[in-house]
């Protein structure tokens, strides 16, 4: 069997500082069936005179780049960069982060021992760019295996940059243009992981997700957007027919406790505390239950049950020993 072919999709905006590390981060893997489709959201900066420098000094032909007149969301530059795609596997890699080297190779052995596979998650690292320490996004999900999707509690990320997609299942999916007053990641990775016949988990650390305190993620607020999702999601699902209320219902939890988790004192934070209790305690939630989208079982029972101050206080509590973790290297995995 020929080796496997890979897309890669990376979409740009401002990060003339990031984007070199990227790209190398692609072209110094150790494997050679592959195309780069970077998508430049109209960036104001000096990020696509960095691409073509790039382009030009490495002569690479391995590369597609398309440069957008108007900025149109993260969401929307990943489906154009889609449509170029001419490969049988699609992965998407965010332009301020990297890959580590093997990911590639990683990847190939999997979907040649395990051909009906529909999606490959790998796990990442964590990595702090003003302290320079990382840690290990999972360290508890078992060995590499296939799992049947519909049937087992897959631990998932919401993301979609630490996953690897057959194309050919991404384009059945049809799923329509996502627009930019919901989340980026989840309405995708959700849908996808759904819909799923088989799910590989690799056990191999293939990405470096950059923190850094200017990118877009820690700008604006996600509260509306979260909202926003999971009525997309509950949408796509009946389309698809895979709806299932207790699923969804965990999705729900899932996106929703994320911002919750994004504490801040402004009156839309309150508002948005407010309505999550009011939807959480309408769900019917065990400990047991079986979904390939993972929930905090603790978390769910704090907000159902806490007044918001006592949250309030339990999150600052978290967020200082999280400050504290960071800049004690003992706690992370070089």
């Amino acid at each position: 069997m020929k080796n496997a072919s890979f897309s890669v999709i990376v979409p740009t905006f401002n990060v003339q500082s990031y984007v070199v590390k990227a790209l190398d981060s692609i072209f110094e893997q150790d494997y050679n069936n592959y195309e780069v489709i970077i998508v430049d959201d109209a960036s104001t900066d000096n990020t696509a005179q960095k691409i073509e420098e790039y382009i030009a000094l490495h002569d690479n032909k391995h590369i597609k780049f398309i440069k957008c007149e108007i900025n149109r969301g993260l969401s929307t530059v990943r489906e154009e960069g889609l449509k170029f795609a001419k490969n049988e596997w699609i992965l998407f890699l965010d332009s301020d982060d990297r890959y580590k080297e093997g990911l590639f190779r990683e990847l190939n052995e999997v979907i040649q021992n395990n051909p009906d596979i529909n999606i490959i998650e790998f796990n990442f690292d964590w990595v702090y760019e003003d302290t320079k320490h990382k840690r290990v996004a999972y360290n508890n999900r078992g060995e590499s295996g296939i799992r049947k999707s519909s049937e087992e509690n897959i631990m998932t990320a919401l993301a979609v940059w630490n996953k690897c997609f057959k194309r050919d299942f991404l384009e059945n999916l049809n799923l329509p243009p996502i627009p930019r007053t919901i989340l980026d990641d989840a309405p995708l990775t959700v849908c996808a992981l759904l819909a799923a016949k088989y799910f590989y988990w690799l056990d191999f650390i293939g990405y470096d997700y950059v923190q850094r305190d200017n990118s877009l993620s820690k700008k604006i607020s996600m509260y509306s957007r979260a909202f926003h999702s999971v009525a997309f999601i509950k949408k796509e699902l009946e389309r698809l027919k895979i709806y299932d209320e207790i699923q969804f219902e965990v999705i729900s939890l899932r996106l929703l406790s994320s911002n919750l988790r994004r504490y801040n004192d402004s009156l839309e934070y309150e508002n948005f505390y407010n309505e999550c209790r009011k939807i959480f305690r309408s769900f019917d939630l065990k400990k047991d239950i079986k979904t390939p989208i993972a929930y905090n079982y603790k978390f769910y029972k704090r907000v159902c049950l806490y007044p918001r101050w006592l949250f309030k206080l339990r999150i600052k509590i978290s967020q200082s020993l999280q400050r504290l973790r960071e800049n004690c290297p003992k706690f992370y995995r070089s």
